[in-house]
């Protein structure tokens, strides 16, 4: 799925000296916090109005309007894998986007995909199915069949119409040879359907234009457990549904809570991370630094950073208290063998155990050896890079880079002449430096770090300076004298944690920010700020109205 970067609704950063320009920042406005769950975190439930232009009222509900949303791949293996016990890696050649339209190789791959994943669940009914002949008579079991899988796939009750197309294909191969290939065609064909393959949110005949609406029911589990579980609804969500328990408070905030605590969270809180910290990237990773003994920088090491990275933001979630201020603090990494030889770390085994990397000013995962790596270039380290990294994915203050020109390439890698002075002389000229003067700052500070993450003092000869001065960075202002001295500011900043917590929000509704989403942001931010809470903040955005409420576009069919 692919993460945007939004462009915050109220800047508090304009270079405009800069060809190119840097906002965003810290939004304002009233709203509830990140407290008990309450549907409407910034309105009522009903009140017309969403986007429009100027300073949005908070005491009513807004919204955007809901996209039709293509599973992404792990949602598609995580649903085939609950619902049938089927393990495929056929979504590999999906793609990442979720709205993009598909093309006829698009197409051609879901088709083989789902007559892989039918032959396997109908030759292994037993394992999955509620019945099977002849234990159930054969039309008895068809109709039990039917009534669940088509259910399950297109995550609501089956309309008359529906059933009586799965009915046929079932019959088409019962007739074509036995009941396995009814069992088989049917789901080929509804695993193909758009049901199956989007998130939907259908309009109604009697809406309007214009009209602030909740989602369904069951558009809003599907919406729900897609976002936290990374894959469909189980049944206590759909029983929810079904009773209208959602419009409660109360039983709200009680299953949510139950979703927090079930082990498939954890592949919700890996669906973030990965696309927060842009773990698609690292198959473009390629670094010609040699590590200890000789060790090549090769895809086994990109590989296994990949995983360490992951492993590493997440583990904040074991302990009984998720706090976002732990990602920013601290100097142990999960590692396997394959890092600990690259990196010259004592330790065997290829599980990835925690290791120590102390006394090279480091602080939690900005400063983990992969995203480094991944913030670089191949023979050298990239402070613009990493100073964006803070600027767009921490801070998010949206940097729209120069238009029409030819931006200067750095001078040469020579020895005597660091990084930092190579990228000082490139920046000279005061149409480069209104930009780079609030770009580069937060990349100086992880000067101490080389191309593939390990600590340095030294660079091609001269002591590393990885001081600076940030501006118009909220808390984060103020000259600092070594990067540790800003690093040290990130686990307690509310920049941070505000823009967090829209980073979060916009991975749940997989969209950058929009006019009508400003409340919901602001209400997230200011309840996450004082406290960090980690899990607390994914029970915020399920009741958030951005995450709840579609802004109506027209009537329905």
């Amino acid at each position: 799925m692919n993460f945007r970067t939004a462009r915050i609704l109220v800047p508090v950063l304009v270079l405009t000296a800069c060809t190119g320009q840097i906002t965003g920042g810290l939004s304002s406005g009233g709203g509830a916090g990140a407290g008990p769950l309450t549907p409407g975190s910034g309105g009522a439930n009903s009140s017309p109005g969403g986007g429009g232009q100027g300073a949005l009222d908070c005491t009513t509900a807004h919204a955007s309007a809901v996209r039709a949303r293509l599973l992404s791949a792990s949602q598609y293996t995580n649903t085939v894998q609950d619902l049938w016990k089927v393990k495929t890696d056929a979504a590999k050649d999906f793609g990442g986007a979720v709205f993009a339209q598909l093309t006829d190789v698009d197409v051609e791959h879901r088709a083989n995909a789902a007559s892989a994943i039918a032959h396997d669940a109908a030759t292994n009914l037993a394992n999955w199915a509620p019945c099977v002949p002849p234990a159930v008579p054969a039309a008895t079991c068809e109709q039990q069949l039917i009534d669940q899988v088509g259910a399950n796939a297109y995550r609501h009750p089956l309309s008359i119409d529906e059933k009586t197309q799965l009915t046929a294909l079932f019959d088409a191969g019962v007739k074509e040879k036995d009941f396995a290939t009814g069992v088989e065609w049917m789901m080929t064909g509804l695993i193909q359907s758009p049901d199956f393959l989007y998130q939907l949110a259908k309009p109604s005949a009697t809406e309007h234009p214009g009209q602030v609406l909740p989602l369904s029911p069951y558009e809003y589990v599907s919406r729900l457990s897609f976002f936290m579980w990374d894959s469909t609804p189980d049944a206590m969500l759909y029983a929810s549904a079904a009773a209208g328990d959602f419009a409660d408070p109360g039983k709200l905030q009680a299953q949510v809570t139950r979703m927090v605590q079930d082990t498939r969270f954890s592949r919700g809180v890996e669906g973030f991370f990965s696309t927060w910290l842009r773990l698609n990237a690292f198959h473009e990773v390629a670094r010609d630094a040699v590590g200890a003994n000789g060790t090549p920088f090769d895809d086994a090491v990109v590989k296994a950073l990949a995983v360490s990275l992951l492993k590493s933001a997440t583990q904040v979630y074991a302990t009984g208290q998720a706090n976002i201020s732990s990602l920013f603090e601290g100097s142990t990494y999960y590692f396997n063998d394959t890092l600990r030889k690259y990196y010259g770390l004592p330790g065997t085994g290829t599980d990835y155990t925690p290791m120590p990397m102390t006394g090279e000013d480091r602080r939690g995962i900005l400063t983990h050896p992969a995203l480094l790596a991944l913030l670089a270039r191949p023979k050298e380290s990239f402070p613009i890079a990493r100073g964006l990294f803070v600027r767009r994915t921490l801070l998010c203050q949206d940097i729209s880079l120069p238009v029409g020109i030819t931006v200067p390439q750095l001078p040469p890698i020579a020895d005597g002449v660091s990084t930092r002075d190579r990228l000082e002389a490139h920046v000279r000229d005061p149409f480069c430096k209104s930009c780079h003067s609030a770009i580069d700052p937060p990349g100086y500070a992880l000067e101490g770090f080389d191309e593939v993450g390990r600590f340095r003092a030294m660079d091609h000869g001269k002591a590393v300076n990885s001081s600076g001065t940030m501006t118009g960075a909220a808390d984060l202002d103020g000259d600092f004298s070594k990067g540790d001295q800003l690093l040290a500011k990130l686990s307690n900043s509310t920049a941070i944690k505000t823009c967090f917590a829209q980073q979060y929000l916009q991975y749940a509704v997989a969209r950058g920010i929009e006019s009508g989403d400003t409340c919901s942001v602001d209400a997230l931010g200011k309840g996450f700020a004082p406290s960090g809470d980690l899990k607390q903040l994914v029970v915020a955005i399920a009741g958030s109205d951005t995450f709840r409420l579609r802004l109506s576009e027209g009537v329905g069919p």
